[in-house]
């Protein structure tokens, strides 16, 4: 495993998103705790959650797993505020300074850690930078109780209010081979003194013969939502069928590969319910990706209007 600088930190070049089935009730603890121990076992020491995350089940199991892990003071571990599970399982939005304190401490206490080394703004709005908001965040700051604020969106107008407002340490964003535009927003967020954290860096796997091949019901789960947030990624996903090709890469390998070949970034966030997958993914750091799969990607970029 290969590592980057994250502020004071030094993270895996690889970190692990524990999210979305990972977190559900349905999929078993003892299942999710082997995915946990199988990415420390291949070098990972960055994971990430959210306090809404799952229903709001992903966080407190992680902090479940993590009271097992003898060394769990050497992670770094970033959790999120501002997105809160309502009745029926409804998210809402809260950023008003007695919530951030509520959020930050609530995500102390179910990860049973003293400080999270990174606390993310979780899609906030416009109205949401504000004096009173940098004024908590500073004091949480101050308190130890954070080290590092971000702001997690993919909105280029928040993403814009974040380099402007010179209050936060770590941008959350995405990138991967649908959206390499993103490169320059990485790029500009690194130069504005920004660290920078890649979400979705696999592009949720539509490419995969073997996703698509999927019908258990965790991967019916993932189809369903990639078609209702990732249309326009899914149509596309037949024009990236090429990585499937390789003789010894899978199609993730190949994609994560390609996030990894550029060093504008901190850690690049996987998830799976995998722990055969994890091994493989984390396999490629430190691996440079094929020429020629590398050259096809940017053909295929090109042709569905990516670039």
């Amino acid at each position: 495993m290969q590592y980057r600088p994250l502020a004071q930190f030094q993270v895996s070049e690889v970190g692990l998103g524990c999210a979305s089935y990972w977190g559900k009730k349905h999929f078993s603890e003892q299942q999710a705790s082997h995915v946990v121990q199988t990415a420390l076992e291949q070098g990972i020491n960055y994971m990430d959650t959210g306090a809404s995350y799952s229903g709001g089940y992903a966080e407190q199991r992680l902090g479940r797993i993590l009271r097992h892990v003898a060394d769990k003071d050497t992670l770094v571990v970033s959790s999120k505020v501002g997105t809160e599970v309502g009745r029926f399982g409804r998210l809402y939005k809260d950023f008003s300074p007695q919530n951030i304190r509520h959020s930050c401490e609530r995500s102390l206490t179910r990860l049973g850690i003293e400080q999270l080394s990174v606390c993310f703004l979780h899609g906030p709005n416009v109205e949401d930078f504000n004096d009173k908001t940098y004024q908590t965040l500073a004091e949480l700051k101050q308190a130890g109780k954070v080290a590092l604020w971000g702001v997690n969106t993919f909105n280029p107008h928040i993403i814009q209010l974040t380099q402007e407002s010179h209050q936060f340490d770590v941008l959350m964003t995405d990138f991967n081979i649908f959206k390499p535009h993103q490169l320059n927003t990485l790029k500009s967020a690194r130069q504005q003194g920004l660290e920078v954290i890649i979400a979705g860096a696999l592009g949720s796997a539509l490419y995969s013969r073997e996703w698509q091949r999927a019908y258990r019901l965790k991967n019916l789960w993932y189809k369903l939502r990639a078609f209702k947030n990732n249309r326009a990624q899914l149509k596309a996903a037949k024009y990236f069928d090429f990585l499937n090709t390789h003789p010894d890469l899978t199609a993730t390998q190949l994609a994560l590969a390609y996030v990894l070949r550029f060093n504008c970034f901190s850690s690049a966030l996987i998830g799976s319910t995998s722990a055969g997958h994890i091994r493989d993914l984390t396999a490629v750091s430190g691996q440079s990706i094929p020429s020629e799969y590398f050259q096809q990607i940017s053909q295929a970029q090109k042709h569905c209007g990516f670039v």
